[in-house]
């Protein structure tokens, strides 16, 4: 489709005023027109023509520029120059401006999906170095089951292996789903007033028989009822994630302390545990996605309760701390608003 208002069609009816004046001129002596009137009406069409002229060069200089501007920012360059505009007021610099905006837009979205990308990889890179493990296990005890005869009692325990090494992955494959799911905001996290009191009793009855194996007791200082606004479900998760690893890392025979209390900031939850603690270096990191201190590399555990935890309590707008000294134990701080 033509456009009735290109430079191209201005330029010929430019032109043909020219003309038609300059044809005019016969006509005029004719009729004896005042020359004067002719000649400012001369000069005027002619100023016009040549100022429409410089006009016309000067959009096509700038359009000229944003084109090879654009044509540098398809090549995926991050330093594109645009034009420069003196009037910041009209209707080019508006255009540049909103260009540059659009440009810088771009460059953001296309640096989060980079991102999102190297996050992804590292993901499952380290979720193939933790499922690397059981699953040579599991192989090599089929293996080993497949190969030769053994007495009943030897079978059982190598399927009481496997069987293990198979919990193992299951619990580390269900971790990476809630994770991710979190992540992506596939779980939605819905606060509402209950009793924090109901919650972590249920938490209490998860870790109660791995306590039991060990002998652990958990003392438990909450007040009844407790009203705290929070999610019971994913709380509850959040703080069995806590409970989990105060009996995880515990001697045998030791003792865990759960304290519950209002104070003006809000609700605040404690799990202090008497274990190995973490040494100070490594408190910062405890919370990220599949981090396991060193020294407990030889202990079960995938590394992402704690990251869990931090995720589920922050989409509540509240947050989870870590005091520890090594030898002495740890103490896990969770504040609701």
């Amino acid at each position: 489709m033509r456009d009735p208002f290109s430079f191209r069609r201005q330029n010929r009816c430019a032109i043909c005023i020219c003309i038609l004046m300059l044809l005019s001129i016969p006509i005029l002596l004719c009729f004896q027109i005042d020359w004067a009137a002719y000649v400012v009406l001369a000069a005027g069409g002619i100023a016009f023509f040549v100022l429409f002229h410089a006009y016309q060069r000067k959009v096509m200089d700038f359009f000229d520029e944003v084109n090879e501007g654009m044509d540098q920012m398809l090549s995926g360059r991050s330093d594109v120059p645009l034009p420069e505009v003196e009037d910041q007021e009209n209707l080019f610099a508006r255009f540049v401006s909103k260009l540059s905006r659009l440009y810088e837009a771009l460059r953001i979205a296309e640096a989060g999906a980079d991102e999102e990308k190297r996050v992804m990889q590292g993901m499952v890179a380290d979720l193939s170095h933790q499922i690397k493990t059981p699953v040579a296990n599991i192989k090599m005890d089929l293996e080993l089951l497949s190969a030769r005869k053994m007495p009943p009692d030897q079978q059982q325990e190598f399927l009481g292996r496997t069987l293990h090494q198979a919990d193992k992955m299951d619990f580390l494959i269900q971790s990476v789903i809630k994770m991710s799911r979190l992540e992506s905001g596939a779980i939605r996290i819905l606060p509402q007033q209950a009793d924090f009191a109901v919650t972590l009793a249920n938490a209490l009855l998860s870790v109660s028989t791995a306590a039991d194996r060990k002998g652990i007791e958990i003392a438990v200082d909450c007040p009844q009822p407790f009203p705290v606004r929070h999610d019971p479900k994913w709380t509850e998760e959040a703080v069995f994630n806590l409970l989990d690893n105060a009996v995880k890392y515990s001697p045998e025979g030791g003792t865990i302390e759960v304290r519950v209390e209002m104070r003006e900031a809000g609700a605040y939850l404690s799990v202090t545990d008497h274990g190995m603690g973490i040494p100070e270096e490594w408190q910062g990191a405890v919370f990220s996605k599949f981090f396991r201190v060193p020294a407990v590399h030889n202990l079960p555990g995938a590394g992402v309760g704690l990251y869990l935890t931090r995720q589920i309590l922050e989409a509540q707008g509240g947050y989870v701390t870590v005091r520890s000294t090594v030898g002495e134990g740890s103490t896990f701080a969770v504040r609701f608003l």
